[in-house]
């Protein structure tokens, strides 16, 4: 484990066991950090941002008022991004009055799009290339879809994905990710000569 990584997560539970005692400004702190992290995850599963925020300013909510009773997480980001999932498809589940939505149901609803950044690089040049990635992206399967997201916009490791999205073993997490992979690059390889050829 690097030495950075080791200060982060000391970091983290320092501030989880301020939390834990009542301390509003490791609350602050944590909220700070994870608000926009939770924010970008959740709002894949619905383009209802007014539902996201509501439902985050009650996880947070619920999180100081029961911090008593949480015991201390392996990983603070891991343990928040699946606690905030659960709860997000709890709201989805009474926003579409379905009680008890499976997880498969709500996972079924996440999307994966380039940022706006990654397409207006080099516009002229990618434009093209960047349709045609999204295209494939949305070729891939919703699963396959929201373990790329974790991954790859997340910095996440496969152990974190399979224990977010509720997988009982990490292979398969991996199984996941290098599937949408292997699949990406067999959708782009025909198409790569068709670009070279521009």
């Amino acid at each position: 484990m690097s030495t950075s990584l080791y200060n982060s997560q000391q970091d983290e539970m320092f501030l989880w066991r301020r939390l834990c005692d009542g301390d509003r400004d490791a609350f602050g702190e944590i909220y700070r950090r994870y608000f926009p992290l939770l924010f970008r995850y959740c709002i894949r599963f619905t383009t209802d941002r007014s539902l996201v925020k509501d439902m985050l300013q009650d996880f947070f909510s619920q999180l100081f008022l029961q911090r008593a009773g949480l015991s201390a997480p392996v990983n603070l980001k891991s343990y928040l991004l699946v606690a905030a999932r659960r709860k997000l498809f709890r709201y989805l589940g009474k926003s579409a009055k379905i009680t008890g939505m499976p997880d498969e149901q709500a996972a079924s609803l996440f999307d994966l799009e380039l940022s706006p950044e990654s397409i207006l690089i080099n516009r002229q040049h990618n434009e093209h290339a960047a349709r045609l990635l999204q295209q494939k992206l949305h070729a891939l399967t919703l699963r396959q879809k929201e373990a790329v997201y974790l991954r790859f916009y997340e910095n996440l490791t496969y152990e974190e994905i399979a224990e977010i999205m509720g997988l009982k073993e990490v292979k398969y997490a991996r199984t996941l990710i290098y599937r949408a992979i292997a699949e990406l690059k067999e959708l782009l390889a025909p198409n790569e000569s068709a670009l070279m050829l521009r």
